[in-house]
């Protein structure tokens, strides 16, 4: 026995260690405040996220038709998430400013969330989340770089509260969004600093009962906290669904190798 808990928990660990690549309609926003240096925004992920998974954000307009400088304009700010905990799907992941510009916090889990990784600000750049008008994206590389080629990035979501969107700068075309990929959050005309989806911002851990649940809610504006005047209004992580565990190719694999184990021990002893 004590064998097979070895080679389980060996296992266990190497499966943990692998990073998650997610893919466009795994990953939405929740929120996002334009606060400089105690604001931040939130995701959540309908995938199970694992330790040492990267994720990337910018508030940097995309090309709408990339060329050899990339699919980004001139850098704004780059920053990097990665998780030191596994993050289970609809589970929101909070990075909150710390009160300097341009740093931030990351919490996921529920009630408002602890600690969980490491937020990088790649460039040193401020933040400059624009209340009268911007874009914040989200995607997935091998590495940090401002010159991503279209094959080497994915982009996962944005959150957006331009209201319209001119040629040089429109999410949907450049990128493939859509849908609750890409929120919008823009009050009018009004210059619009905040906007967390409810069910989020009193932490009170009532999570819907299935992902599907989540997605739906997430799609009706009627389910969102919008705020136009400046504020402090934290943003905050908390379970927002509870996910039924769907193995993946992998998790079988590993099923099948400690089944293996323990098969071979009790042959063995057999024998003697």
């Amino acid at each position: 026995m004590k064998r097979f808990l070895t080679l389980s928990a060996l296992a266990a660990a190497a499966f943990a260690a692998q990073a998650t690549a997610l893919t466009n309609g795994d990953f939405a926003f929740t929120g996002v405040n334009g606060n400089t240096t105690v604001g931040g925004w939130s995701f959540v992920s309908f995938v199970d996220i694992a330790a040492g998974t990267t994720i990337y954000f910018t508030d940097t307009n995309v090309r709408q038709s990339p060329d050899s400088s990339g699919v980004f304009n001139a850098a704004e700010t780059f920053w990097s998430w990665t998780a030191s905990a596994n993050v289970a799907a609809g589970t929101s992941v909070a990075l909150r400013g710390t009160g300097v510009n341009g740093q931030y916090a990351a919490k996921s889990g529920a009630a408002g969330g602890t600690a969980n990784g490491t937020v990088a600000n790649l460039n040193g750049g401020a933040s400059n989340i624009s209340s009268g008008g911007d874009i914040l994206y989200a995607f997935q590389a091998a590495s940090y770089a401002t010159n991503y080629q279209p094959a080497t990035i994915t982009f996962l979501g944005a959150i957006s509260n331009r209201g319209t969107y001119s040629s040089s700068d429109n999410p949907t075309a450049a990128t493939g969004l859509s849908g609750i990929q890409l929120r919008e959050y823009k009050v009018g005309s009004d210059a619009t600093r905040y906007t967390q989806f409810t069910a989020q911002t009193t932490t009170i851990d009532a999570p819907y009962a299935s992902l599907a649940q989540l997605k739906t809610a997430l799609a009706d504006s009627a389910n969102w906290t919008t705020i136009t005047a400046s504020n402090t209004t934290p943003i905050v992580s908390d379970v927002l669904a509870v996910a039924a565990p769907v193995p993946e190719p992998e998790s079988y694999a590993l099923m099948l190798l400690g089944l293996g184990a323990v098969a071979g021990v009790a042959r063995r002893r057999t024998r003697r």
